[in-house]
């Protein structure tokens, strides 16, 4: 993924629309492009910052970015799991029913 695509994918991000794959090359490309980084720190802060603000919570954008990267990474391969375990356990099955049935 590249920079532009990246940016136009900060509000679908932040929005947490982004599909598995996306989401895992968006994480990738924020972790290595400071552009980008800065980029969604600014519109993060922005759509978080201004309801905080007016709530006077406090905000540690960076603490906060980080984990939702993290939970976005956590969760992308958790899917990848779950699909790997339901290919086996089908893999399993039609195996016995294979083996079974002669």
């Amino acid at each position: 993924m590249d920079c532009k695509e990246t940016q136009h994918c900060i509000h679908l991000f932040l929005r947490d629309e982004l599909d598995g794959s996306t989401a895992q090359k968006f994480v990738e490309h924020v972790h290595s492009c400071n552009e980008c980084m800065e980029e969604l720190t600014i519109e993060y802060l922005l759509s978080e910052g201004m309801s905080r603000l007016e709530n006077a919570d406090d905000i540690d954008v960076q603490k906060e970015l980080e984990e939702m990267l993290d939970r976005t990474i956590i969760r992308v391969r958790r899917k990848k799991q779950l699909k790997a375990g339901l290919f086996l356990l089908a893999s399993m099955i039609l195996s016995i029913i294979l083996l079974g049935g002669t």
